[in-house]
């Protein structure tokens, strides 16, 4: 057996009530979809609850696998991700989640503190990945890839639980109500110009693309295609975006703390094209079908790149540095100082001529 290899349970481990710790972040989050998909269909009548952030886990809203989403909100270090209401410590969770009696905690984040709140639910089976010694608090350690894609990742977590995995794709779930409600909100999107998302805001500068070549993919783009861009983002984007039509001189529809994240995934069902540094509109660009061109510095494409064959990852095979993953601090933004505004115009010109 090598390090790597995955050891699944001898046959699907027993459970009426699972558990599914997958909070943080909307990219991870709308990530999940594959995995929860599989495990709804390997135990159809059991009730599955899932941990999310207070603000990402409504990217999961409408979805069918899920009878419960828990908001776990300890923390407001995050402008994408920060709760409304008090925020609890570790301890008041793990007595909450104690008290519903899970048989099953399928553990999809890597931090110590999730693999001990797993061992405080007392569940009899907890899954999860052997990292930063969560040994002890696991029955079912699962080794992490690194070269994996996270939805894959995630689906060895699924193996290990003896769950069949019988596919990977990736989806989002938007109502009747909430496409009718964007269309009346955004009535730019009647525009016969080509509808590409534009989205340069990152929680992180480092995911950051300069302003300047920002501005030379807009102007190339709507001089050859004629496009209209949207903004989308939290109210302190807006200016960015402002910036962003001053310096190109292209004008889009800016909707920066207008809509929710909701409003937002039905928005990105309209768009033709969404062009996207790492983040995750990126990945909810691509949960609803529409082609994604996902721009990458310091993380890693392999892992984090847009789920489908509809979607690229750009970035600069000369200078991307996998092994720093913004652990450290990039001073001068070695990897996307360096990538060119004509890759990712081609890549662009490329998705629009298909249409």
């Amino acid at each position: 057996m090598t390090p790597n290899e995955i050891v699944p349970a001898s046959g699907l481990l027993p459970a009426q009530r699972i558990l599914v710790i997958r909070y943080r972040f909307i990219g991870d989050t709308i990530l999940t979809a594959p995995f929860l998909r599989n495990l709804r269909r390997a135990y159809p009548q059991a009730t599955i609850d899932v941990l999310v952030g207070p603000s990402s886990g409504e990217v999961l809203a409408g979805c069918p696998y899920v009878n419960e989403f828990i908001p776990f909100d300890t923390t407001r270090f995050h402008k994408y991700d920060s709760g409304h209401g008090q925020p609890r410590n570790l301890i008041a969770y793990a007595v909450e989640l104690r008290r519903r009696s899970y048989d099953l905690v399928l553990v999809l984040k890597r931090s110590w503190s999730s693999g001990l709140l797993a061992w405080l639910t007392a569940a009899k089976f907890r899954v999860g990945y052997n990292t930063e010694g969560r040994r002890l608090f696991l029955t079912h350690p699962v080794p992490w890839d690194k070269a994996k894609h996270e939805v894959e990742s995630t689906l060895d977590v699924a193996r290990a639980a003896g769950i069949p995995v019988t596919d990977n794709y990736l989806e989002a779930w938007v109502s009747k109500s909430e496409k009718a409600e964007i269309i009346k909100l955004v009535p730019e999107l009647a525009s016969p110009h080509k509808r590409v998302l534009v989205h340069a805001a990152a929680a992180h500068p480092d995911k950051m693309y300069p302003l300047q070549r920002w501005a030379e993919v807009l102007r190339q783009l709507k001089q050859d295609y004629g496009i209209l861009p949207f903004f989308t983002g939290s109210p302190p984007d807006r200016l960015l975006y402002e910036q962003l039509q001053q310096i190109s001189g292209v004008t889009g529809v800016n909707l920066c703390g207008q809509l929710t994240l909701r409003q937002s995934l039905a928005l990105y069902e309209h768009m033709q094209l969404s062009v996207c540094v790492d983040s995750g509109p990126a990945h909810m660009s691509a949960a609803v079908g529409t082609p994604t061109i996902a721009i990458f510095g310091p993380t890693d494409p392999g892992r984090w790149r847009p789920w489908g064959a509809n979607h690229v990852a750009v970035f600069d095979p000369t200078s991307i540095n996998h092994k720093c993953s913004m652990h450290t601090e990039c001073k001068i933004s070695r990897c996307l100082g360096k990538l060119s505004s004509e890759l990712i115009i081609s890549e662009c010109a490329a998705a629009l001529d298909r249409l």
